[in-house]
């Protein structure tokens, strides 16, 4: 399993972290190369004090991901990006592949938009989300509550951002998977799917 790289994108809350560890448990070939981590490794190092000085991070950020996943590729090795990935990301995702002659599986994860919203929130609110996120002026080791909170989208912004951003980028062959109920998934399914598309040569 080497020169293959799977793609798990989708929209904020379709639980593609979640969805990344089973795959890394059930190929343990894979390497993880996160972006969140990058992020927010730098919301750490640096920190931010306004909307425009994040986004400024968050450029940085994405070009030390594309760089770090560029050496990843120089070794070969099987590996795993999960990320709300979408059309802008595309292009740079593709001249990678290119580069180093890899396969691309996307998987698309996809559901009911109300679900994907409220999952969302739910997580927001989790005491494991990096504050980084959720803020726009952010100093490691300051009471969050003294900082400025991102507003939180309604259902129908939510909509909106996701149609606008355009999740499904194609890249390689793309598996889609409903994760309305993730108590429901078939991950049996999932990876008798990829085994296939790997014993078969098709990546």
């Amino acid at each position: 399993m080497k020169n293959i790289l799977l793609i798990v994108t989708g929209c904020p809350g379709s639980g593609k972290t979640s969805f990344s560890s089973k795959l890394c448990a059930h190929y343990p070939a894979l390497s993880l190369v996160s972006y969140d981590a990058v992020k927010e490794e730098f919301f750490d190092r640096y920190g931010f004090r306004s909307a425009a000085e994040k986004e400024q991070l968050n450029r940085w950020s994405l070009q030390e991901f594309y760089a770090r996943l560029d050496r990843r590729m120089d070794t070969g090795e099987a590996l795993l990006i999960e990320y709300p990935f979408c059309r802008k990301h595309r292009a740079d995702l593709e001249a990678l592949l290119l580069r180093h002659r890899y396969a691309a599986v996307t998987i698309l994860l996809t559901g009911d938009m109300h679900v994907l919203y409220e999952r969302g929130l739910r997580r927001d609110r989790s005491a494991a989300r990096h504050p980084g996120h959720l803020l726009n002026a952010y100093r490691p080791g300051a009471a969050p509550e003294a900082a400025a909170p991102v507003p939180s989208m309604s259902y129908e912004q939510f909509v909106s951002f996701c149609k606008e951003k355009d999740y499904d980028i194609r890249l390689g062959h793309t598996l889609s998977v409903d994760v309305t109920s993730i108590q429901a998934l078939d991950y049996g399914q999932i990876f008798s799917q990829l085994d296939r598309l790997l014993a078969d040569g098709s990546l």
